[in-house]
């Protein structure tokens, strides 16, 4: 990761010296891109990795926060205080990375927490137009997107739902999706609490 992010600084500096404002920003924003695919992938590599020791966390106040960054986010106060032993850095990550995946495609995310049995559950609900059944557990695969387009306006580098799914699964959990039959996505991050 380091020897990629480094030529990448450098280029980056270099290409602030462009006159042309327009070609300037394209080209920021095309070093930019790749930092950020560059940082998904070193992410899900270090996964099975973590160092982030097991931290004693309020789930709902947790999630809450994440909400919080995003405008177009709600969230709905649990009715007990759930805590659970997580890796919050990790936790946070796959949390933003449903969320912005609600707000991009649905425009809106609904965050709640709830704890069924020994497991704490984290749905995430949108209004969007949904995923057709059968595309559903593909888009778990690395580099999958439902926007056929390479366009980051339009999507991320495919490794979001990839990631969140890790995350969970190294939280003895996973992550599921599924219609809502009022229409739009439902996200759900579970692990064992």
């Amino acid at each position: 990761g380091h020897d990629l992010k480094t030529p990448l600084a450098s280029l980056r500096g270099r290409v602030e010296s462009v006159e042309d404002d327009t070609d300037r920003e394209k080209m920021v924003a095309s070093i930019d891109e790749m930092v950020t695919i560059l940082d998904d992938i070193l992410t899900l590599a270090r996964l099975g990795k973590s160092g982030e020791a097991l931290q004693s966390v309020d789930i709902g106040a947790l999630a809450e926060s994440i909400a919080g960054e995003f405008p177009a986010a709600t969230f709905a106060e649990p009715e007990t205080r759930i805590v659970a032993q997580v890796r919050p850095v990790l936790l946070r990550r796959a949390l933003r990375n449903l969320i912005d995946n609600a707000v991009t495609y649905g425009k809106t995310a609904a965050v709640s927490v709830h704890q069924t049995g020994s497991f704490t559950k984290v749905e995430i609900c949108d209004d969007g137009p949904g995923v057709p059944q059968e595309l559903m557990e593909g888009l778990f695969e690395p580099f999958t997107r439902t926007d056929a387009s390479r366009n980051r306006a339009t999507g991320g580098s495919g490794l979001g739902l990839t990631i969140a799914r890790a995350i969970a699964r190294s939280h003895n959990g996973d992550v599921q999706l599924e219609n809502r039959t009022e229409g739009g996505l439902r996200a759900i991050l579970s692990f064992k609490t």
